[in-house]
């Protein structure tokens, strides 16, 4: 019965992304309108998913810890591995980049939510919360910094408060402590509001796993070191999560399992997919290697959330 209960919660995303690829093979949609998907997700659903889940959590100062070790954990790992270029699986120049943060925008939330409910959403965004600050204050620097460019601490905090994620998290964490939300929720006209912002947060799991399908390609002989890189990546961050869940989340915490399924999920989860985005001019080889590391983490993630399900 647990393994049925399992298939139903995590098949639904798999059968989309296979959906996603049966209309990439088809021709059905352009990968234009599959770009303004993404927009649609980047810029509206997944925000509002994030202001509902940040609007109705129940906040606790002990969630800081949560925050503090994963962002520490993530700057660590990408600043060891940047110098190992004769380890297998980081000897290219963009491994190190590759080894820190995950793509829990793109990926988790709509895995996490199809397998645990939007209700759990919250356990999800307080694991993700240190990584996100990671990415913008940490991994999006460095990769400036790789391409020659220089930004300040000030540029980093204004790109960090403009982008709509970030937004949606503020946004909800001002409406829960100032009792907005809560105010919103109880008249009716309003209500008929938050209800259709939650209609929308909604679309964001089918529409990312018809992306991630749909998007989702390998180089088929240039696959060696990308599953080095996934491999090395998986063992790690498997391992930190396990140690994690037990001292941090079980034991010093007492946090409720859903926790450790979280934190479980983000230590499977690929690399952010902003990496790409940062290539030089005429680096085709690179592209080839991020782009496989990213669809092969990606596979992972899927393969990897059905386990995940049936542990908890």
């Amino acid at each position: 019965m647990n393994i049925l209960q399992t298939l139903s919660a995590t098949l639904p995303v798999i059968l989309l992304v296979l959906l996603g690829i049966l209309i990439r093979r088809l021709n059905f949609l352009q990968a234009a309108t599959v770009a303004d998907f993404k927009k649609l997700v980047v810029n509206l659903t997944l925000p509002l998913l994030l202001f509902k889940a940040f609007a109705t959590m129940q906040f606790e100062a002990r969630y800081l810890l949560i925050v503090v070790i994963i962002f520490a954990a993530c700057t660590l790992v990408m600043l060891l591995s940047s110098p190992l270029k004769s380890f297998p699986g980081l000897t290219s120049t963009y491994s190190s980049f590759l080894m820190a943060g995950f793509e829990a925008g793109m990926l988790g939330y709509a895995i996490f939510s199809a397998i645990y409910g939007e209700a759990n959403i919250p356990y999800f965004a307080v694991v993700d919360l240190g990584q996100v600050l990671f990415v913008f204050f940490v991994l999006i620097t460095r990769l400036e910094v790789h391409q020659g460019r220089q930004i300040s601490l000030s540029q980093t905090f204004k790109t960090f408060l403009k982008s709509p994620v970030i937004i949606g998290i503020l946004v909800g964490v001002i409406a829960n402590f100032s009792g907005i939300y809560a105010a919103l929720a109880g008249w009716e006209l309003t209500l008929s509001v938050l209800k259709t912002a939650e209609i929308l947060a909604g679309l964001t799991t089918p529409l990312v796993a018809l992306i991630i399908g749909y998007e989702l390609r390998f180089e088929k002989s240039r696959l060696a070191l990308p599953l080095q890189t996934v491999a090395l990546r998986l063992v790690l961050w498997v391992s930190f999560a396990l140690l994690f869940n037990f001292l941090v989340i079980r034991q010093s915490l007492g946090l409720p399992p859903t926790f450790e399924a979280a934190v479980l999920l983000m230590a499977i989860l690929p690399a952010p997919f902003v990496v790409p985005f940062y290539l030089k001019a005429g680096e085709s080889d690179e592209r080839d290697y991020i782009l496989n590391t990213l669809s092969l983490g990606t596979i992972v993630t899927l393969i990897g959330s059905v386990i995940i399900r049936l542990i908890y």
